[in-house]
């Protein structure tokens, strides 16, 4: 392991971390350990002009020198505090190659990942020299390193979400369409961080990712969250794509998870039918219906009812929904309120053939 620590022979380490990028099977356990080789190559391309870089951090069962040891998170790797029994040595690598080897050393850990969310989340030790990663692999212009960064968002517990959707957003911005595996990876880093996200970012990305059933099926319930959330913003639901609205629209009573209902999606109602978007409203009205099953509050019912039954009242495709979201529904204070307004609004539709509910 000596020949590491030698400047003449860092060509070892880049044979090595090439290795195991050509490793088809290798195991779960590399991950972790190359995204701490990340926060190292990462350090050693901030040390260039100042006097050398020294690394002294020990990498699982792969160390750079016997004598170093490990680090904390928040230790300073370049210049090591003067209790430290840590000696580095300088590591002698050219700007270009600890690049190169940042970029191997993400395809080492993540190219391979499973970013599916069936996995318990890695305790990844996160450093402020991984922030800086997302500098170099976002400026890339290799959607495939920029998918392996991804994928440490997604199977990282602590990495950080906010700053790789910034990131990631630029990525979006660009002409070039995203590689299928990017957009499969940032899909899924929505699905896994979208609690984290600032609304604009989660908004944008949305927008730009255009999921479509498929992408969203198995799991329905946190789109559904994410949309609404979105929706809930001062200016989201002007803004979500018509296509995410679709979306919402399929979703059956049984797929609306728990969820109270707030005075905003009251405004969102009010705002949808003062500029008379029907379509919208036929999607956002069952589902806060839905909402009122799992906790009935009163003092929203007469707003609320006011709208349906005008919507109902028009649209029969609108009643139609409302008829089989109340036959599908448990006895309930919601529909007890609401099967009234659709006795009223189908008796205002006599002339319409409307089939039965289902």
């Amino acid at each position: 392991m000596d020949a590491f620590s030698n400047r003449y022979h860092v060509q070892y380490l880049i044979y090595l971390v090439e290795l195991l990028a050509r490793w088809e099977e290798r195991p779960a356990c590399l991950t972790p350990m190359a995204y701490e080789w990340c926060s190292v190559f990462s350090e050693a391309t901030e040390g260039f002009g100042q006097g050398g870089v020294r690394v002294s951090k020990r990498f699982g069962w792969f160390q750079l020198d016997m004598e170093f040891t490990h680090v904390d998170p928040g230790r300073d790797l370049v210049h090591p505090d003067d209790n430290s029994h840590a000696c580095g040595r300088p590591l002698g690598l050219n700007h270009k190659q600890c690049a190169d080897l940042l970029l191997s050393t993400l395809e080492v850990g993540f190219r391979l990942a499973d970013i599916s969310g069936n996995r318990p989340p890695l305790d990844l030790n996160h450093t402020s020299h991984h922030d800086r990663i997302f500098d170099a692999v976002f400026s890339s212009g290799d959607d495939e390193a920029i998918a392996d960064a991804v994928g440490a968002w997604i199977v990282g517990e602590s990495s950080p979400a906010t700053s790789c959707a910034r990131y990631f957003a630029v990525r979006v911005a660009r002409a070039t369409p995203l590689s299928p595996r990017l957009r499969r990876a940032g899909i899924r880093a929505l699905e896994s961080n979208w609690r984290a996200i600032s609304i604009p970012d989660a908004l944008y990305l949305l927008n730009c990712l255009h999921a479509d059933v498929d992408d969203v099926v198995e799991n329905e319930s946190v789109w559904f969250r994410l949309a609404v959330r979105v929706i809930r913003s001062p200016t989201g639901f002007e803004s979500l794509s018509s296509h995410y609205w679709r979306l919402l629209g399929k979703s059956t009573p049984e797929s609306i998870p728990y969820d109270h209902v707030e005075p905003r999606d009251v405004e969102v109602m009010k705002s949808l039918e003062e500029v008379e978007d029907w379509e919208k409203l036929e999607v956002w009205v069952p589902i806060v219906w839905g909402f009122l099953v799992w906790e009935f509050i009163p003092d929203l019912v007469e707003d609320i009812g006011r709208v349906t039954l005008k919507m109902a009242s028009q649209r029969p495709s609108a009643l139609q929904k409302l008829e089989n979201l109340c036959k599908r529904i448990q006895e309930s204070d919601a529909r007890a309120a609401l099967q009234p307004m659709l006795n009223r609004a189908r008796t205002e539709q006599p002339l319409l053939e409307l089939p039965p509910p289902l």
